[in-house]
């Protein structure tokens, strides 16, 4: 026999013994059929069991948009999350968005948010766990933040979220308001300084005008004197006047900001978990692998017996 006819031979071995496994399986198949389908169909009881055995999760989920200091294009500057236009800067984030993500997967927040709801911040509370292994927190490509938390009802859902975005705002408060505060004084002072200088312009103006009616070499040496301060005087208004711009500008609503949510706080109606489905179809496998496993085990007994 040369080497050709010897491949044939192999080949025709293996499908013949191909063909006989098809041949065991579907015979182990016809034998074993109610036995399969019994494990399959206690299989599925059993996942569903379990699914309604399970205490349901409902999902909350929020855009959280980081609050913004103020900054305008006279400044030239150029916030660290700010969008640049025309006039430049719109402003700077409170507190960078990568930040805001690793302070709310931290574990300090999540216990000062567990407190904030009155509930314990123990590791062997189950509430508390629950709470903190189903915050999700992700960056979006926008610079908002996307928060998904889950509660044993639609109405516990939402109080954690509201719960973690409360305490977001409530820090990022602490951080903004001394700078607002500042800027606020500021404009109040800027505004006191203008009324001065408005009454000092006109008591000068009067005094010039009364100065000029004689010609004296005297008056108009005052004069001269009253025009000079008049310009200086001019000058600091217009400073005053531009510096109050820049503050009113920053503090506008469209450049400085609180962090807040987009839109609503939004909970599905049906509980994201346990899906019964899944359970369902999980169970069904299971309980065919275990219903081949058996027969596997029933058919080795049966030939250790005989």
């Amino acid at each position: 026999m040369n080497k050709s006819e010897d491949v044939v031979m192999k080949v025709a071995e293996n499908q013949f013994n191909d063909e006989l496994s098809l041949i065991d399986i579907v015979a182990f198949v016809k034998r074993n059929f109610y036995t399969l389908l019994a494990g399959i169909l206690f299989g599925g009881i059993v996942g569903l069991v379990i699914a309604f055995a399970i205490p349901a999760q409902w999902e909350a989920t929020a855009l959280l948009r980081v609050g913004q200091l103020g900054s305008t294009g006279s400044t030239g500057s150029t916030g660290s999350t700010g969008s640049t236009g025309s006039t430049g800067s719109t402003g700077s984030a409170v507190e960078p968005s990568l930040q805001v993500v690793d302070r709310i997967k931290n574990r300090s927040f999540q216990n000062d948010v567990l407190k904030s709801l009155g509930l314990s911040s123990s590791e062997d509370d189950r509430a508390a766990n629950n709470i903190r292994d189903t915050i999700k927190v992700k960056l979006e490509k926008s610079d908002l933040i996307n928060l998904a938390v889950r509660g044993p009802s639609p109405e516990f859902a939402k109080q954690y979220m509201n719960a973690i975005v409360n305490e977001v705002i409530t820090i990022h408060t602490k951080i903004s308001e001394p700078t607002i505060n500042r800027w606020q004084q500021e404009l109040s002072s800027i505004q006191q300084e203008l009324n001065q200088a408005k009454l000092e312009t006109e008591r000068l103006v009067k005094s010039l005008n009364g100065r000029t009616d004689s010609l004296s070499e005297k008056n108009f040496s005052q004069a001269a004197l009253l025009s000079n301060i008049l310009i200086a005087r001019e000058v600091e208004l217009k400073n005053s006047h531009d510096r109050k711009r820049v503050l009113e500008e920053q503090l506008s609503p469209a450049r400085t900001f609180p962090t807040k949510e987009i839109g609503r706080i939004e909970v599905l109606d049906k509980p994201i978990y346990p899906k019964k489905s899944l359970f369902g179809l999980s169970g069904l496998f299971f309980g065919l692998i275990l219903g081949i496993l058996w027969c596997m085990l029933r058919s080795r007994r049966s030939n250790e017996s005989m």
